[in-house]
């Protein structure tokens, strides 16, 4: 499997041979390349070719029809040694492809600034590139985004750069915003990056955020992942560095039982053709690599060799990629089977999961849901203590925490909650109902004057003739009463204090648009006390005394935190890091193929629909900012979908694009709902409007365009429409 990185030398040797030939080699050689189909990189003359240029727009051929022809005469030209991978095989070639309608070069035709673009290059194609301002200057240049020249800089040094529209996917990163990302936040998400996945190269790095978030395949790491574990200790040696290097796990069959153990091989009655347990790994499972009580890494699973239709394959592979390569030494005894399926009850999943090199990749599976399938018996290990649904707004997030409350006090896989809420919802709702009654089930929702004393405890003013503000014993009407101080409590100390009274039972608080509140004023001193190993009832259990009531206050461990956070919501980046360490985040994206979605409303699919305006909406400004799918849930007619578009919709694209109503009329793919209208010839000839300017209005909602299918259709056609201006596709 090693091959589908094969690329990354070819690559590498390409960048060093650039800067040997220099801008005038560079020149000269580019001239030589047989480009089939669009030239554009020489349509220019010799000033609009410099390095990144060259490299996006080579990267752009990576296509079925003209890799074959591309890559090997830029391998003649140039006179790379390094072999190129199969060019019949894509999957040897994943790396960041330009659509064949993007803008590669790094000009627009008019502005060339060559000197500035070689001296970004020279630094980046060092094997530890010291990148200064110049990345900055260079995103100054028309027609360069941060996705663009990150994409290009991870073609130039794969083992150095990351494409950031990956690193936005890992859960440290904290700002997921492109727009707003400068040197500074790039170079730290890297970082925050290599932190994520131990030990890994970059450009592995980027393959597995590639598989997880943005192949069209399903995600390398799902509910349905598995753990299982292998020892190093094979025919007779420590076989670790062959792991390393091919990419790929194994053992010695012969001396493998079906048990797992050393010793049982086909002495013990084995038969080839039995059931084993090295057939049962498939694509996403994981594999914890160990040997004897040493941690070495741990990886998930691309292909199993071992399984076949005839049984098991005695010479096969399990091949992997790589998200941890770190070593970590066990201080308690683990199991010595040399291979075997693994479950977080056990003393080897145990030991990978509480050493501190292997902490962010379990939380990186623990976001992915992995646990969300475990048995009942192993509930404990299913839900996180701290919780946090994030994504645009409309994928759910609040309905889901109704869902993911009940599986928490019910003690049950969410998975099973979720069967049961496809088939009644209503009583998945009613026995949410149920629990909060109970008082086992809070509900509370920030905004910017949510403080200390509405969360822990305060000092609040009550009117004479009431208790604690309650309106049981009311003043008088028409008297003022008199004002006095009581300390009150506030949902987080009396939900804990229930929680603490009552151990056998599980609690919940959820805390709905949790990034509106200044989480530094609200929680205090208490952040600590959240977190995982601070609860009550752990090894580092802790208690502080509230400054109010100075009593001793802590956390239970039977008490589960809930929050939801709207990506779309600029307070997003205020979010405070101390939160995002002690929270696992689990994203929400929108689901198109939902299956109360209409694919026929009155002639209209409105799953193509939304998938189309996503797609765009992800281009023109981010991924965080797309269109949830309950917006979309049950319209059944026409008339609802207009109604739809009229009062969510556009109202969301103008929040959303700043009512700059050009791009929102993209997203629309320039459908009649908005028109553009002619400026006035008076101010045209008095020179206060460049006549060129656009002016658009949105039709009136009685107009009858909103209900004509034919402008819904237009939004996922792909054809653009002929409207008199530039129609461009996303």
């Amino acid at each position: 499997m090693k091959d589908i990185y094969d690329w990354v030398p070819w690559s590498r040797e390409l960048a060093e041979e650039i800067l040997n030939a220099g801008q005038n080699g560079l020149i000269t050689r580019a001239r030589q390349v047989e480009w089939p189909g669009s030239d554009a990189l020489l349509l220019f003359g010799d000033q609009g070719i410099d390095p990144f240029s060259f490299i996006y727009f080579l990267a752009q051929k990576n296509t079925r029809n003209q890799r074959p022809i591309v890559y090997p005469s830029v391998a003649n030209v140039f006179d790379l040694t390094s072999q190129l991978p199969d060019l019949r095989n894509k999957d040897l070639f994943t790396f960041p492809t330009p659509t064949p309608n993007a803008t590669v070069l790094f000009h627009n035709g008019k502005e060339f600034r060559p000197n500035l673009l070689w001296n970004l290059f020279r630094q980046a194609v060092d094997d530890q590139p010291q990148i200064n301002a110049t990345f900055e200057k260079v995103l100054e240049i028309p027609s360069v985004a941060m996705t663009k020249l990150t994409h290009t800089l991870f073609l130039i040094n794969p083992e150095y750069f990351v494409p950031a529209d990956s690193l936005t996917h890992v859960p440290a990163v904290e700002d997921r915003n492109l727009r707003r990302w400068d040197l500074d936040r790039y170079l730290r998400a890297i970082r925050q990056a290599k932190q994520t996945l131990p030990g890994c190269q970059t450009y592995e790095i980027n393959m597995l955020l590639y598989l997880q978030y943005m192949s069209s395949e399903s995600p390398l790491l799902t509910a349905d992942s598995r753990f299982f574990q292998v020892s190093t200790r094979t025919h007779s040696r420590d076989c670790w560095q062959d792991f390393d290097r091919s990419y790929a796990v194994y053992t010695d069959v012969s001396a493998l039982g079906p048990t797992g153990r050393r010793g049982e091989g086909t002495s013990a009655g084995y038969s080839r053709d039995a059931p084993h347990p090295l057939t049962e790994p498939k694509w996403g499972d994981i594999i914890l690599v160990r040997t004897a009580s040493r941690g070495r890494a741990i990886g998930i699973v691309h292909r199993n060799d071992y399984a076949t239709p005839n049984g098991l394959n005695d010479r096969g592979r399990l091949h992997v990629y790589w998200i941890n390569k770190e070593s970590a030494r066990f201080s308690a005894q683990i199991n010595d089977m040399a291979f075997s399926r693994t479950e977080p009850n056990s003393s080897t999943y145990r030991a990978f999961a509480k050493a501190p090199p292997y902490e962010s990749t379990f939380a990186l599976i623990e976001e992915a849901g992995v646990l969300d399938n475990r048995p009942p018996q192993l509930q404990p290990a299913v839900h996180a203590l701290n919780l946090i649904l994030y994504g645009p707004p409309g994928t759910g997030k609040t309905w889901h925490t109704v869902t993911r409350a009940v599986a928490i006090v019910e003690n049950r896989p969410v998975r099973e909650v979720k069967e049961q809420e496809r088939d009644d919802r209503a009583a998945v709702k009613h026995r949410f109902d149920k629990h909060r009654d109970a008082g086992q089930i809070e509900l509370v929702t920030f905004h910017q004057n949510t403080s200390y004393e509405d969360f822990i405890e305060g000092i609040r003013p009550v009117l004479t003739g009431t208790t604690s503000g309650a309106a049981d014993d009311p003043v008088e009407p028409g008297s003022v009463g008199e004002v006095h101080y009581e300390l009150s409590q506030g949902v987080l100390r009396r939900i804990a204090e229930r929680a603490l009274k009552d151990p056998g039972q599980r609690y919940v608080l959820i805390i709905d648009e949790i990034n509106r509140g200044n989480v530094a004023r609200v929680f205090g001193e208490l952040i600590t006390l959240v977190e995982d190993s601070k609860r009550i009832g752990e090894e580092d259990e802790a208690l502080l005394t509230l400054p109010g009531s100075k009593t001793k206050f802590g956390v239970p461990n039977n008490l589960h935190l809930i929050g939801t956070m709207n990506t779309a919501d600029r307070s997003i980046a205020l979010l405070d890091t101390a939160l995002r360490r002690r929270f696992v985040f689990e994203e929400m994206m929108p689901k198109p193929s939902h299956v109360d979605i209409g694919t026929d409303v009155d002639g209209v699919n409105c799953q193509k629909l939304l998938t189309a305006m996503n797609r765009r909406i992800a281009v023109l400004l981010d991924r965080e900012h797309q269109i949830g799918h309950t917006y979309f849930l049950r319209i059944d007619t026409v008339e609802a979908l207009a109604l739809t578009f009229q009062t969510r919709i556009i109202p969301l694209l103008q929040e959303y694009f700043y009512d700059d109503w050009a791009k929102i009329r993209a997203v629309l793919n320039n459908n009649a709902f908005l028109s553009r209208l002619s400026v006035p010839k008076e101010l045209v000839r008095s020179d206060l409007v460049d006549s060129n300017r656009s002016i658009y209005e949105l039709l009136p909602s009685d107009d009858d365009h909103w209900t004509n299918r034919e402008e819904y259709r237009t939004i996922y056609d792909p054809t653009p429409q002929e409207t008199g201006d530039p129609a461009t596709e996303v």
